[in-house]
């Protein structure tokens, strides 16, 4: 038995490995806990389990010099070295994206929702998901899959219409210009309120909403509307780019806290981010974009699943 942890930005996910599927599974806000340390205690104690043994993490950033910090607003800094010195085993860390793609060779049926049916042209995947950030990762299927973890969400944003092209103009403006527009900066919970705070810029008027929580209750508001319009438009651009540049046409799987939400508030739509998916020229490309099928995750943990895999 394992200890399974997933952290991200804004939430800490543990559960306990079975051959099934992840067990005893529980959510927590990083910002509760100091570090991944007291947050694993909490959980053991929470959960009548032995605060040490082996230990599998997914975490939303990378390595350097054997540390793993984040990229977002998760302030914890975690060290493997120092966990096997308080009794943990680190049986594997890797990226919470790398972890949910290996998700892809276990999930089934009810884990997923079909947004569109479609015929693989490829036997590679590709997944990617808005939350506190923006995640991708590729699994290429053959005698032995292989994951290819990314820092896909930090490609510049393309932009296809003037309205795009005013919009990022004004999020580069929001980033006092110090580094380039990224899809992280528009598609993600932090980048749907970026959209809505260019658009307030832009328009020369005063911010009303102060999170993108607050943006689903009032969608009366036009540019908050526009901004969920935009966000679409752009996570459309940002998987067709990604399903092309890693030949992923075997499908394409959509998960992430944000769109969890906006599936929930009935603000998702599915028509007007297929209509950017498909926007592209050559005809092989095209083609292959309109075939191939399109899937939500519904299960709530698809790094979880595949740490467990």
């Amino acid at each position: 038995m394992s200890i399974l942890a997933d952290i991200g930005g804004t939430y800490a996910r543990f559960a306990v490995s079975s051959p099934e599927s992840p067990e005893k599974i529980a959510k927590y806000e990083a910002v509760d806990f100091k570090n991944l340390q007291e947050a694993l205690a909490h959980y053991c104690q929470e959960h009548a389990l032995k605060p040490s043994g082996p230990l599998r993490i997914a975490a939303a950033g990378s390595p350097e010099n054997g540390l793993w910090a984040f990229v977002n607003k998760n302030t914890w800094i975690i060290d493997p070295k120092e966990l096997e010195g308080e009794g943990w085993q680190v049986e594997r860390i890797v990226n919470d994206f790398e972890a949910a793609a290996w998700s892809l060779l276990v999930l089934e049926g009810d884990d997923l929702n079909v947004v569109r049916s479609g015929a693989p042209a490829s036997p590679s995947k590709c997944i990617l998901g808005p939350g506190t950030g923006l995640g991708l990762a590729y699994v290429h299927q053959g005698d032995r899959p292989v994951v290819q973890p990314t820092h896909g969400g930090h490609l510049p944003v393309a932009c296809l219409t003037d309205e795009q092209v005013l919009v990022i103009q004004a999020v580069q403006r929001l980033k006092n210009n110090d580094t380039i527009a990224v899809y992280e900066n528009v598609v993600s919970g932090p980048g749907l309120y970026n959209l809505y705070r260019a658009l307030c810029l832009i328009g020369g008027s005063s911010v009303q909403v102060q999170s993108p929580e607050e943006m689903l209750q009032r969608l009366d508001d036009l540019k908050v509307s526009t901004a969920l319009r935009l966000f679409h438009e752009f996570l459309g651009l940002f998987a067709a780019s990604s399903v092309i540049a890693g030949h992923a046409y075997g499908g394409l799987y959509l998960t992430g806290g944000v769109l969890g939400r906006l599936i929930e508030a009935g603000q998702f739509d599915q028509e007007h981010f297929k209509r950017w998916f498909c926007l592209h020229g050559i005809a092989p490309v095209t083609r292959d974009l309109r075939a191939m099928p399109i899937y939500h995750i519904t299960y709530l943990y698809p790094a979880l699943k595949g740490l467990n895999a």
